[in-house]
């Protein structure tokens, strides 16, 4: 039994692997460390792209690129913009020194910014990265527990690049001046879930959620002529957190 701790030890160190403690660090430095790790899990899956949310969150609507997940209560809204990556879109975004905190993000070919403004009471955080957004209203003791979760959500989504020229094939994007500008700074909160709002992206209530197993992805296409809407089931892999 010692020989065979003593072999595992041996072979942790060799790999280079290390222990990273997050309760230790504030949220620049946890929003940092997880930003540089390779995620290579996932156990979301959406129309074109896959992602991973880790222990505790759960995702209790879908909507084509839109995801509505939460962790006690904190609501994370994503929107994963497979237009603009497909297209390798540019953003526009410039550091404001009147936020909370304000910063670009980029680790490899990986880019995007995070945004944190105060409102009655709350911050609101919107960060975008890896051609994907999450916004959501938080506790100022809650940050850190938001930051952890968002950037394991976007550092880790991937996209299906053949599943996407299928899809752009068939005319599903539009043109390349088409491309969304969600992803552009704005001076006010709340650009995504105006969005959101506008186009009636959510259906379900928060009340009364259905297990995530039974979560159904509503696919919606607009034309100039007309909208409609099909429902397909989702098959989720797990994934371990640890």
């Amino acid at each position: 039994m010692k020989k065979c701790l003593l072999l595992l030890l041996c072979i942790f160190i060799l790999s280079g692997c290390t222990i990273t403690r997050m309760d230790t660090k504030n949220y620049e430095e946890v929003m940092d460390e997880i930003l540089s790790l390779d995620i290579n899990l996932y156990n979301k899956v959406g129309k074109g792209y896959k992602y991973y949310a880790p222990r505790g969150v759960v995702r209790t609507d879908a909507n084509t690129y839109n995801d509505v997940l939460k962790r006690g209560d904190i609501t994370y809204y994503l929107y994963v913009d497979v237009v603009s990556y497909y297209y390798k879109a540019d953003y526009d975004y410039k550091v404001s020194d009147d936020s909370y905190y304000s910063s670009l993000l980029k680790e490899g070919k990986k880019e995007g910014y995070v945004d944190i403004t105060e409102k009655d009471d709350k911050l609101y955080v919107q960060m975008v990265y890896n051609y994907a957004k999450i916004e959501t209203y938080v506790e100022e003791r809650e940050l850190k527990t938001a930051i952890e979760d968002i950037s394991y959500i976007l550092s880790s989504v991937e996209f299906n690049d053949s599943l996407l020229k299928e899809m752009h094939e068939a005319g599903e994007f539009g043109s390349k001046e088409e491309v969304y500008k969600l992803f552009d700074n704005k001076e006010k909160e709340g650009n995504f879930l105006e969005y959101i709002e506008e186009y009636d992206k959510y259906e379900a209530e928060d009340e009364d959620v259905a297990p995530e197993s039974e979560i159904e992805v509503k696919e919606t296409t607009t034309t100039k002529e007309n909208t409609t809407t099909k429902t397909t089931t989702t098959t989720e892999t797990n994934a371990s957190s640890e």
